[in-house]
């Protein structure tokens, strides 16, 4: 599939905080992105939280749910009136989820500390892997319903799929760590079951 742009500006996703503990889209989110989809190519939302023990902010948007929806769609609808693509940027933070936010939990490739906040995350097994693969899944399936052009996973800056693409945090000695083919399978097992759900 080929995606239109109107030109080859895209804005990349902003940690606004706009939210409130729900999660959901709030009038602030739809005058922030209305002023600038006008012109550019694409919009890319803020990192979306896919649980609710994910969160970076207290006040991070959502998709873990479709009660999020309305909201989304009528944060799509506008940026598509004005023209633009809109990107969902879906992302696992692992061992970088903020501690300070109760019932925020911490997993990664392995049990090393995260460096910026201290969290010692709990080293994934298979079935947490099955399960943060899920989590990818159906909230780019929500994303779909909520009319985004685009599904972006977030593979950089230190978050989950980056910790076990790393080596300085990945090491595991199973089938996911070791060589750089065993660190990227996880982030592409992710990435072949979104293409295939959607």
């Amino acid at each position: 599939m080929t995606l239109q742009l109107r030109n080859e500006f895209i804005f990349a996703p902003i940690k606004l905080g706009y939210s409130d503990a729900t999660g959901i889209i709030t009038e602030k989110h739809l005058d922030f992105y209305r002023r600038r989809s006008k012109h550019i190519g694409a919009v890319t939302l803020e990192p979306l939280y896919m649980e609710p023990g994910l969160r970076e902010l207290s006040t991070q948007l959502g998709i873990d749910n479709n009660n999020k929806l309305d909201g989304l769609k009528k944060m799509t609808n506008i940026i598509h009136s004005d023209g633009a693509k809109v990107i969902s940027h879906l992302n696992h933070p692992g061992r970088m989820a903020n501690p300070k936010i109760p019932g925020n939990y911490f997993w990664s490739s392995t049990d090393r500390a995260c460096e910026n906040e201290g969290a010692i995350p709990e080293k994934m097994n298979r079935e947490m892997m099955e399960k943060v693969t899920n989590l990818f899944v159906e909230s780019a399936k929500r994303a779909v319903v909520a009319d985004f052009d685009l599904i972006e996973l977030q593979l950089g800056h230190g978050y989950l799929l980056a910790q076990f693409i790393s080596p300085a945090v990945n090491k595991r000695d199973d089938e996911y760590g070791g060589n750089f083919e065993n660190r990227i399978r996880f982030p592409l097992e992710v990435a072949k079951a979104v293409r295939e759900a959607i």
